[in-house]
């Protein structure tokens, strides 16, 4: 007696194209890494002359963040700013303003890292003169009022005149910190 061959050639065939769909779907998995592509640092936005205010709890304004271009990142919530201005309202007058290349805030906005040319300003007032620092890079903690760096920085204030490396400036104690290297002119204003 002959084994019919008849009734398992479509056994034999849907069995080929089953395990044919399985390789098949193995393989296009194994090219994408398995899961869904992610997402990579792209700008999902791009915001053009742009101006941000925050208001503190009253409604008063507190600061304002302006640049020509920002570019949002959905990855991570980040944005990069282009020649950004950041301007600080102080209750004594002396406002803070820092200006710099391009800059770098985090998601919430409580964090900026700002890079080259970076200039801080803090404008004179009736009992203080002009602060203002110049660096590559400064880290800003805005909900801290510290602004920092590990950089060269040169600082002026009135005719005193200081550089150094590294520095803390801890805007609520009104101080801030050389960290090496430092030489400098200190002008003791004279009492009036």
């Amino acid at each position: 007696m002959r084994p019919r061959v008849t009734p398992l050639l479509p056994l034999a065939l849907m069995a080929f194209l089953g395990l044919l769909t399985l390789w098949l779907q193995y393989t296009v998995m194994e090219g994408s890494g398995g899961d869904v592509k992610p997402v990579g640092h792209d700008p999902d936005a791009v915001v053009e002359n742009f101006t941000v205010q925050r208001l503190d709890r009253s409604g008063k304004l507190e600061y304002t963040l302006s640049a020509p271009k920002m570019m949002h990142f959905a990855d991570d919530g980040s944005g990069e700013v282009l020649y950004p201005r950041l301007f600080q309202i102080a209750d004594d007058g002396g406002n803070f303003i820092a200006t710099a290349n391009r800059g770098l805030i985090n998601r919430q906005g409580e964090e900026a890292f700002l890079y080259g040319n970076v200039l801080l300003l803090r404008e004179a007032t009736p009992q203080r003169p002009e602060f203002r620092a110049r660096t590559e890079f400064l880290h800003v903690l805005a909900e801290e009022g510290v602004l920092r760096t590990d950089r060269s920085v040169t600082i002026s204030e009135g005719n005193s005149l200081l550089t150094g490396v590294g520095m803390v400036v801890n805007k609520n104690k009104q101080q801030f910190t050389l960290q090496s290297r430092v030489k400098g002119t200190f002008d003791v204003p004279t009492r009036k």
